[in-house]
């Protein structure tokens, strides 16, 4: 699968996202999340491919949802986390509220993402 240079088809680049509306933060969070969906096996293919297009500069964050694959991917994706959520408990959805709370708390600590807090 492999072509030998890191990437999975020979030519293809990486790239961090760099859009100019987003603050450095940002982009760099959003590179790393893309990288990690690209390379979590688990994740769906339709989603690592979308992450693959997004790095390799074939594709605009802002152009995600107007793209066919990209615009099927986040759909799909979001119809399961939407059923996993009304799934919980709602003990359980405020667990996961917390650690959100939390996680946001000591990125803000840290310096990192301080004008970027998740809702």
């Amino acid at each position: 699968m492999s072509s030998g240079n890191g990437f999975a088809h020979p030519g293809e680049r990486e790239y961090p996202v760099e859009d100019r509306d987003l603050a450095e933060e940002q982009n760099e969070h959003l590179t790393r999340s893309l990288r990690a969906v690209r390379d979590n096996a688990a994740a769906p293919a339709e989603a690592q491919d979308l992450a693959r297009k997004v790095l390799g500069g074939r594709l605009e964050l802002k152009d995600v949802l107007d793209d066919p694959s990209g615009y099927r991917a986040l759909t799909d994706g979001l119809a399961g986390m939407r059923e996993s959520w009304r799934s919980m408990s709602p003990e359980d959805r405020q667990a996961v509220r917390a650690r959100i709370e939390d996680k946001a708390e000591e990125a803000e600590a840290d310096g990192v993402g301080a004008t970027y807090r998740p809702r």
